[in-house]
């Protein structure tokens, strides 16, 4: 193994690659290593070597290194749209240079007042190699030692191939031309990768006499493609062929963007008229400041998210996480490969004991063994060691990557399972110290409130019911692994406090409120007295409530009012039942779709279905089909990157998009005895023509089957156009349903995965409920029952306005149904009718809030 120097190929300032407003440069996707922000106009070489190529656009270079590392310089962000313009290209491909010669220069101007950024890059792009020693955070000069790559040994140097061979011989291959404007950049090699990733055998993209792994972003970019390129899809292993043909329809669509018409033609000269100027970017939120810790008698409130609900009074136990140095150097990969195999076989074990120790819970620790089990994660962390890296090192590294890839996505419960990779990287590299596992919070004092940046699943695993009274997170979101597991102890929750919580002081005397998503510090101490007796006699009357909760739900006036549970997976129905819920008004199916690396099959979705129905024992089980999109991506169910995907590809559109997908979940549930039990809720429900394409495709799968029973089939009321016209869908649909988490962010125009704005979130705003009105007074048209399945069915406040507003059927979390039949009982129809009106005339949630506690204080 060799390592070389680079030199600075520009002067400026010289930054991580974390600090480009780039996020496929930040999070490391191209390749390692650093960025200047350029005082100069003039690109050099940094190392003696071979230009690999010149983009045609002439915005970067790729230089490869005598040991074969091959350094991708590129100028500026979001240049590659001035085609040229503003750049002149001093070398051609092919051309040996040497350290220090001029590559490219530029018009610092035009570039600057065009492109999103200046700031350039410097990165290895091929495998088998790792970068160190970046000398960033500084003023440096041009020809200044910059970074050193390690590995390879010569310009033929290739990165050993850690794929299996494929079981079968089968072998595929199709051509097709690129028709994407940038070729294959960061997100089409991304949706590439994929399509690829849970093929058993291998995908190789050529182009121009070189080969990349087509399940490798890194490699695919270093292809250097552009539009018009003629591409070669070859595959090896079992359907081979077919699998070859998937992908170039694949790339024929762009794979996420636009396709440029003509792009079989050969490329053409850049332009030599100006390009248009490209959009200012949008304003980055600034890091929120962490001032000194609150101090004692300075009472301050937190606001946060509801994760899950109850109230608590305690002291801060705090469990800030700080960053863990590792050597960075090994002793080699004979020592270092099995030190890695033996932590994460000790961590196995682990998971397996965590399994046993929350058998309702094993499907979570499944899934982290799954993610150990990743090839890619095993693949680079060993790739790291085989260049000289500690096993710590490379794990660390590699974990951090993935982590931070998912953190990035836009989807909330997507981004969540970077919490995942963050507590398995904890856990193995506890291991690799020859330290036992964690006993996580399990041994804390009772009555705890613990304050951490983000709890883990592994933090929760061994933690006894009534350990600790209430959770706060700085980050996290509400429907993460660590807020499940909570949720299942009982414990009160806010997430997305923000970072103000981190000045909270250990021991300082709190009170965390999971009904309103509030953390009051050092509350005054009547009030700390007041909130324990309340939450004495509240647990005094859930004791109570728990014993009359499998009584049918009346109001003190005898209106029947239906409860049911949001079920999440099939170990959460026989709780839900026992907690007095009146059947399953939501069945949240993607726990049967996501963390695996191919789609359930008909057979595997009944099995599941008819064990929820079997242990509701004849209630009615409400099924939502599948609800991910383009900002929930399946391994195996490639759709378009989106710039908004909360606006895009969701829900009922993804099924209409994927029938095969959608008509196989629809024959389970078919399925499911007895006829009667089931009932089919379509999300995100748009319009009545969306509702008629799936009833049409119930009816056929039905013939088919030979079911003469019919099926009720429902609409998700979560978009607001869909609560306008609650009147058209309801003259196709049986039933309606309020999906209050996703209407309210859409009609405040706040993401609920935000931190920033995920405080101000509340169904409560009148705006919504003015929204739900519309939509009972559509579904009385034609009759409809009108259920709420949303975060608000959960909230006591909720209730009754939702109930004063027309809704006849509330399903929550199953943890507060006791509770909430027992308010129920207590509501007269027309005072809860009343407070409706008179919310609907509010200008706040506050103030919908501050008039549901006034006239039922006991809330």
């Amino acid at each position: 193994m060799t390592a070389i120097t680079l030199a600075a190929p520009l002067a400026g300032w010289a930054m991580p690659l974390t600090e480009v407003p780039d996020p496929a440069f930040a999070q490391g996707l191209v390749g390692t290593g650093m960025a200047i922000d350029p005082t100069v106009n003039e690109l050099r070489s940094p190392c003696d070597g071979v230009v690999l190529s010149v983009h045609r656009a002439r915005h970067a270079c790729t230089v490869r290194a005598a040991s074969g590392a091959e350094v991708l310089l590129h100028l500026g962000v979001d240049t590659v749209g001035l085609n040229g313009e503003g750049f002149t290209a001093h070398v051609r491909d092919g051309q040996a240079v040497k350290a220090g010669d001029p590559l490219i220069s530029f018009d610092m101007d035009l570039v600057g007042s065009r492109a999103q950024s200046l700031v350039s890059m410097m990165v290895v792009v091929n495998d088998g190699f790792t970068v160190d020693g970046q000398s960033v955070n500084r003023e440096i000069a041009v020809g200044e030692p910059a970074m050193t790559i390690h590995g390879g040994s010569g310009a033929d140097t290739v990165a050993p191939s850690s794929a299996a061979a494929p079981d079968s011989d089968e072998t595929g291959e199709r051509g097709v031309v690129l028709p994407i404007a940038n070729g294959l950049h960061a997100r089409p090699a991304a949706a590439l990768v994929a399509a690829t990733k849970a093929y058993p055998g291998t995908v190789s993209i050529l182009c121009r006499d070189r080969s990349a792994n087509a399940k490798s972003v890194v490699a695919l970019m270093g292809l250097g493609t552009v539009l018009g390129d003629r591409l070669t899809v070859r595959a090896a292993g079992p359907g081979a062929q077919d699998m070859a043909e998937s992908i170039a329809v694949l790339i024929e669509g762009g794979l996420g963007d636009p396709v440029v018409d003509g792009a079989a033609a050969p490329a053409a000269p850049v332009a030599a008229t100006p390009a248009a100027p490209t959009a200012a970017p949008a304003a980055q939120p600034a890091e929120e400041e962490v001032g000194p810790p609150f101090a004692p008698g300075e009472e301050v409130l937190l606001k946060g998210t509801i994760a899950v609900p109850g109230q608590a009074v305690g002291s801060v136990v705090r469990r800030f996480r700080s960053a863990v140095h590792v050597a960075e150097e090994g002793a080699g990969p004979a020592v270092e490969e099995p030190r890695l195999h033996r932590a994460l076989d000790s961590v196995i074990a682990e998971l397996g004991r965590s399994a046993e120790r929350m058998p309702e819970h094993a499907a979570i620790f499944q899934a982290h063994r799954e993610l150990l089990d990743d090839p890619e994660l095993l693949d680079a962390a060993l790739a790291d060691i085989r260049a000289g890296k500690s096993a710590e090192w490379a794990w660390q590294r590699t974990a951090r990557l993935q982590a931070d890839a998912l953190a990035a996505l836009a989807d909330p419960r997507m981004a969540e399972r970077a919490a995942d990779l963050r507590d398995l990287e904890q856990q193995v590299l506890t291991a690799l110290a020859g330290k036992a596992p964690s006993v996580g919070l399990a041994e804390l004092p009772a009555g705890s409130i613990v304050l951490a940046d983000e709890i883990l699943p592994s933090d929760l695993a061994g933690v006894p019911a009534g350990r600790l009274a209430g959770i706060g997170m700085a980050h996290g979101g509400p429907t993460s692994h660590a807020v499940i597991l909570a949720a299942a102890l009982g414990v009160p929750t806010v997430v997305a406090l923000g970072r103000q919580a981190e000045r909270v002081p250990d021991g300082a005397p709190v009170v965390i409120d999971g009904n309103r998503g509030e953390l009051l510090v050092f509350p005054p101490e009547d009030m700390l007295e007041t909130t324990r007796t309340a939450v004495a006699a509240r647990a005094a009357r859930r004791e109570e409530n728990r014993r009359t909760a499998g009584e049918e739900c009346r109001m003190a006036d005898g209106t029947r009012i239906e409860v049911f549970a949001n079920l999440g997976r099939v170990s959460d129905a026989p709780g839900a039942v026992v907690e007095g819920a009146e059947g399953c008004g939501l069945l949240r199916t993607e726990f049967l779709f996501l963390e695996r690396q191919s789609a359930p099959t008909e057979d595997e979705q009944h099995r599941q279905y008819q064990q929820i129905a079997d242990a509701l024992e004849g209630r009615p089980l409400v099924i939502r089909t599948l609800d991910v999109g383009g900002d929930k991506p399946l391994s195996y169910l490639p759709l378009p990157k989106e710039e908004n995907p909360v606006l895009g590809l969701r829900g009922v559109r993804v099924g209409l998009r994927e029938p095969e997908l959608l008509r196989a979940q629809i024959r389970a549930i078919l399925r499911v005895k007895p006829a009667g039990a089931c009932r089919i809720m379509v999300p995100m429900i748009a319009s009545p023509s969306e509702l008629l394409a799936v009833r049409r495709m119930v009816d056929e799968e039905r013939e088919r089957l030979g079911r003469a029973e019919p099926i009720e089939l429902g609409a998700m009321i979560e978009v607001p156009a869909a609560a306008l016209i609650a009147d058209r869908i309801s003259a196709v649909a049986d039933f309606l349903s309020i999906g209050t988490n996703d209407l309210t962010q859409y009609v405040l125009a706040m993401d609920r995965g935000n931190p920033h704005v995920a405080a101000q979130l509340d169904a409560l705003h009148p705006g919504v409920l003015r929204l739900i009105r519309l939509a009972v007074m559509g579904a009385k048209t034609y009759d409809r029952t009108v259920a709420v399945c949303g975060g608000s069915a959960s909230d006591p406040m909720a209730a009754p306005l939702l109930i004063g507003l027309g809704v006849t059927e509330l399903s929550a979390t199953p943890a507060v149904i006791a509770d909430l039949k027992a308010f129920i009982r207590t509501l007269r129809m027309e005072d809860c009718r009343r407070v409706a009106e008179a919310a609907l005339a509010t200008d706040s949630a506050d103030e919908v809030r501050r008039l549901v506690a006034e006239t039922w204080p006991a809330i």
